[in-house]
């Protein structure tokens, strides 16, 4: 930089033609001056420089041999409190190897206890004292000798709310899921009702819920008395299951009544309208030749004013009628011919009643067959695993087998009592008949 500007003034100067010689000398050597002075300044700094990294240098190393020092007298402490920790947790082992198998059954009564507490309608009523218990069964967790009183403790609670009626205010759940709030009495460990509504636990909880389906009247009827009984007072009567709720449970998944005959299918409700069907026919039929039975038997004791209500008399008016204007050949023939006309009214509907009775069972079978093979093609696409996949047939085939004999055993004994009034009423006839013949011949 410093020459251009020498050169610079070089060529000013000779272009100029006017500064001296000399003055270009001292200006020249001026600026060497100016060059070395700044050189040595730049070397000083330089100097001072490596001088104070040198010192940094030294004492980095220091630090660091003092730091290493450290470190091995850290690591030496570090081996020797191993060996330390290694030597109490023998001793440890040492006093408590007598108590390791107190504090594992400890655990396992503890998880056998919140297992059947937490099945428990105890547990509805006091779910809090599932807590304690769940906490000792947990494997990390360490307990003292205090803390296992809780063990027996909460089962003497168990055993002894098993043979108390508790009343209580709980809420419970609804059949559709809402959230209702409940006056629960409980009985023992074993049943929970709620006015003449028996309630049930949820699966893996302790919450209370109404059972969507109920036992029949004469339980609920019960239940609702012991509700309303006062709490000093004991109910005479109380519904308890001593499976804890499996009862209940089957009773839940039990079909009712309209659901096995809709297990029948078509064939089922076709024997059900035969059934019902044939009653009605057989009863009206019953009612109907009882009447004429009746009538009849009024008629026997006076055949001498006869009346058209009954066959007697309708035989009697035929008799009185042509006695005087036939001989007794012919009018033992009219009489006859009036016997004839009457017995097919007296039979009317018993060879139907036959016939329903007969079918009945027959569409059974029928349904039996058709469940069966409904059974067997569920095998053949699904195979046996799973056996509810074959109940529906099986369902059908048991159900319209009931429904066909439930249906025709009826019939035949409402039909037998028909053909005795219709078999009655045709002896009577025809014994009166004869006694009037016998007297027209005897005149």
């Amino acid at each position: 930089m410093k020459r251009i500007v020498l050169i610079a003034l070089l060529a000013g100067a000779s272009a100029a033609h006017a500064a001296p010689f000399g003055d270009l000398f001292k200006t020249m050597q001026a600026m060497q001056l100016e060059e070395n002075r700044e050189l040595q300044d730049r070397l000083a700094h330089f100097r001072k420089a490596a001088q104070e990294r040198q010192t940094l240098l030294k004492q980095v190393q220091t630090q660091m041999r003092a730091e290493e020092k450290r470190s091995t007298a850290m690591e030496r402490a570090f081996r020797k409190a191993e060996k330390d920790i290694e030597k109490q947790r023998q001793k440890l082992d040492e006093l408590t190897a007598h108590y390791k198998e107190v504090f594992a059954t400890a655990k396992l009564w503890a998880a056998d206890l919140k297992e059947q507490f937490a099945h428990s309608l105890v547990s509805a009523q006091l779910p809090e004292r599932l807590e304690p218990i769940g906490l000792l069964a947990k494997d990390d967790h360490v307990f003292t000798v205090d803390d296992m009183g809780h063990l027996p403790h909460a089962a003497l609670i168990e055993a002894r709310q098993q043979g108390q009626v508790v009343r209580f205010r709980a809420q419970a759940a609804a059949p559709d899921g809402t959230p209702i709030d409940l006056d629960v009495v409980r009985i023992g460990i074993f049943t929970a009702t709620a006015g003449d509504r028996f309630l049930g636990q949820a699966p893996d909880s302790t919450d209370l819920l109404v059972l969507p389906r109920q036992p029949r009247a004469t339980f609920r009827s019960i239940a609702e008395e012991l509700a309303e009984a006062d709490a000093e007072q004991a109910s005479p009567l109380a519904v308890i299951d001593p499976s804890r709720g499996a009862i209940l449970t089957l009773m839940m998944d039990s079909p009712n009544m309209m659901e096995r005959i809709d297990q029948g299918g078509v064939i089922g409700y076709l024997i059900i309208a035969i059934g019902i069907f044939g009653v009605l026919l057989a009863l009206g039929r019953g009612g109907v030749l009882g009447l004429h039975l009746r009538r009849i038997m009024r008629q026997h004791h006076d055949l001498s004013h006869p009346s058209a209500d009954n066959a007697l008399g309708r035989i009697a008016l035929v008799y009185h009628e042509h006695r005087e204007t036939m001989d007794p050949e012919a009018l033992e023939e009219r009489v006859s011919e009036a016997v004839s006309d009457e017995v097919p009214k007296l039979n009317w509907g018993l060879n139907l009643l036959r016939v329903l009775a007969a079918v009945a069972p027959l569409l059974g079978l029928l349904g039996t067959v058709t469940g069966m093979i409904q059974t067997f093609q569920d095998i053949t696409l699904f195979g046996t695993g799973d056996p509810r996949m074959m109940a529906g047939g099986i369902s059908q085939a048991l159900v319209t087998t009931a429904l066909g004999l439930t249906a025709a055993i009826p019939i035949l004994l409402l039909l037998t009592v028909v053909r005795s009034y219709s078999t009655r009423i045709r002896q009577i006839v025809e014994e009166q008949s004869l006694g009037l013949l016998t007297r027209a011949l005897k005149s």
